[in-house]
């Protein structure tokens, strides 16, 4: 095919930009809200990137679990937690399709703008190990492009609804895109679980307003 798969492309990114996303997402701020309504302590911000919404969690009074593939994404967030004087914080990093902590681990995860770099069958492990180190009755806050987004298409397909060589700035991280359909089935290791569509807008530095469609789930273990 002659094109370079790299998941971990965000270690270059974070390497070459530094922060390059700051604005808390209004997932994260609903999520944060569902997690106080349920008493929740421990939550695990999975593929926190540079700790965007691991330091609004940290300000909510969670203690969070910032995990992130990216080595510098993780020094980042450490450094602003730092500055902050907010201590009630453990960082690791780590493939997030294999979390390293025990069953029943979290009262709740949340994990938004992550999911659909992968294919499919990495969206089915990182969905397990979710479901695994999540504690009964904890909650999941997680989103998912949608088959519907403007940016479908773009790229090489190298398997159903998954791209890859065309994303500016992301040209070797595979995107994947999912339908209600295809979510109902990967969650359905899960007691309850409601499926939203989202649209997220967001700015390119030259001005460019663009809207990604998303789906939002909340699972409940």
């Amino acid at each position: 095919m002659g094109i370079k798969i790299c998941t971990e492309g965000w270690e270059e990114i974070y390497k070459k930009e530094g922060e390059v996303q700051s604005e808390i997402l209004s997932t994260a701020k609903e999520a944060a809200e569902l997690f106080k309504k349920k008493n929740y302590k421990t939550i695990l911000d999975l593929a926190c990137g540079t700790g965007r919404n691991t330091i609004y969690l940290l300000k909510e009074g969670f203690h969070v679990y910032a995990t992130d593939i990216s080595e510098t994404g993780i020094k980042i967030t450490k450094k602003k937690a730092e500055l902050l004087e907010l201590n009630n914080i453990t960082l690791a990093q780590h493939n997030m399709n294999d979390i390293p902590f025990e069953d029943n681990s979290f009262d709740g995860i949340l994990c938004v703008w992550s999911t659909g770099h992968g294919t499919l069958a990495e969206a089915k492990k990182n969905i397990n190990e979710m479901h695994r180190v999540l504690k009964p009755k904890g909650t999941v806050v997680v989103d998912y492009i949608s088959i519907e987004d403007e940016a479908y298409g773009i790229g090489t397909e190298i398997e159903k609804n998954t791209f890859v060589g065309g994303m500016p700035g992301e040209e070797n991280i595979p995107h994947h895109y999912s339908s209600r359909e295809e979510l109902d089935m990967l969650f359905s290791k899960f007691s309850k679980i409601t499926i939203t569509p989202r649209d997220y807008t967001y700015s390119l530095p030259n001005g460019e307003t663009h809207i990604i469609k998303a789906f939002v789930v909340i699972g409940e273990k």
